[in-house]
């Protein structure tokens, strides 16, 4: 079974928008090693991280964070070790955190990076 040690995705999403940054390929399983977040921004903002296979719409059951506040210039370093199987969807979400002074920047640029194993 050979392994590929990659970025598996890396993405800067639109604020608000629960974006895919990575989908496990057919006739492959994933080690998701580490996800970073880097908040780029002048202002606070929370993040999710969602994990769920392709065929199931989203529930609580998939989020591994919710409402994670990444501050103002500031990096989230997670290493979950998660197992996925084919066609399972990690997917990111950067919201405006509420009550926040700057909520028109709050959550508008936050970066994702997902690095992992393929194995196939």
């Amino acid at each position: 079974m050979p392994t590929s040690y990659k970025i598996l995705g890396q993405t800067l999403p639109t604020q608000n928008v629960l974006s895919n940054v990575y989908v496990v390929p057919a006739a492959t399983s994933t080690i998701l090693n580490t996800i970073t977040i880097c908040n780029q921004s002048t202002a606070n903002a929370n993040v999710d991280i969602i994990v769920r296979p392709i065929n199931e719409a989203l529930a609580n059951k998939h989020y591994v964070l919710r409402q994670v506040l990444v501050p103002q210039a500031d990096s989230l370093i997670f290493s979950p070790g998660i197992t996925l199987n084919a066609s399972v969807i990690v997917a990111v979400n950067n919201a405006s955190v509420a009550g926040e002074s700057n909520a028109a920047l709050s959550g508008a640029n936050v970066s994702f990076n997902v690095y992992g194993v393929e194995l196939t």
